[in-house]
């Protein structure tokens, strides 16, 4: 008995003759597109690889960037960097938030004259602290 349907399991990869045909082509295209816009290659492949990464993952285009180092490593130092703005956005915003409640207040206290006898010592300002929000005892603004 012999058998005519044979059942592959998972995404069907691409033969190493349609990678290099492909290559070829998107290659010359991007090479064409750089002479004429004067965006650099590294520029065009760049955005290349985001619109596939966006609308067509599952393309012949993913495999030639994973199989190129440089275009791979392109695409992951803009993995990180992405992450890390994305980081410092949020950490800025928890600090921001933090200052807003945790703004320290500034208490005049009054002017202690039993101390002062000279009116040189009197005509200085009152003492000044510094008060954080969470104590008790700080007078609210």
């Amino acid at each position: 008995m012999k058998v005519y349907f044979h059942f592959n399991f998972g995404k069907k990869k691409p033969d190493n003759k349609q990678i290099i045909i492909v290559s070829i082509v998107v290659s010359a295209i991007v090479a064409t597109l750089s002479q004429c816009t004067g965006v650099s290659e590294n520029g065009i492949w760049d955005l290349l690889d985001e619109i596939q990464r966006k609308y067509f993952p599952q393309t012949i285009l993913n495999e030639l960037v994973i199989k190129d180092p440089e275009k791979l490593n392109r695409r992951v130092e803009r993995d990180v960097s992405r992450s890390i703005n994305e980081a410092i956005t949020d950490y800025n915003r928890f600090i921001e938030e933090a200052d807003k409640k945790y703004k320290p207040r500034y208490v005049e206290e009054v002017n202690d004259e039993s101390v002062c006898f000279t009116d040189e010592c009197k005509a200085l300002a009152p003492p000044m602290r510094i008060c954080a929000p969470w104590v008790d005892d700080c007078p609210k603004d």
